[in-house]
């Protein structure tokens, strides 16, 4: 149990209250694929023209095989200038079908995050949950990804 939880738990009314603080206690981050750590922080490239230009806006993030998650969070955090993204929140699963949970804009003020959410199917969990940020307005941008699978 974290620490944010089980003091919430036992001094609920000397703690301010936030629903965010207890719904993530119960989340892990997931591991960034083909990186180090739980998180990413990237620059928006130009899109890609052609086989040797490609983009940086896909970002996989592995679910361990034996999780039983009920949903999956991705926080985005702008370390820029208000900046509308292209989204996408994608769940991918290892019969090689993907479930896109979002797909969209994204607007993020300066210094603050959003989270889009994805549920897995009933009777399945991702093997990855894949996260796409970019678009035109978006190149030179930077933000801080972190994925959670929470119970």
């Amino acid at each position: 149990m974290s620490t944010a939880l089980l003091l919430a738990l036992l001094f609920p009314s000397t703690l301010p209250s936030s629903p965010a603080l207890l719904a993530q206690a119960n989340c892990t981050p997931l591991q960034v694929v083909g990186g180090s750590g739980t998180s990413v922080t990237k620059t928006v490239t130009p899109g890609g023209a052609g086989p040797f230009f490609r983009d940086n806006w896909n970002t996989d993030f592995a679910v361990p095989a034996d999780a039983t998650f009920r949903r999956y969070v991705a926080k985005v955090q702008s370390t820029s200038g208000n900046t509308t993204y292209q989204a996408g929140l994608n769940l991918k699963y290892s019969n090689g079908t993907v479930d896109q949970s979002f797909s969209g804009s994204l607007y993020l003020p300066s210094n603050l995050s959003k989270e889009l959410t994805g549920l897995p199917r009933r009777d399945s969990q991702p093997f990855q949950v894949n996260v796409n940020l970019g678009g035109i307005d978006a190149v030179g941008s930077s933000y801080i990804l972190t994925v959670l699978g929470c119970y």
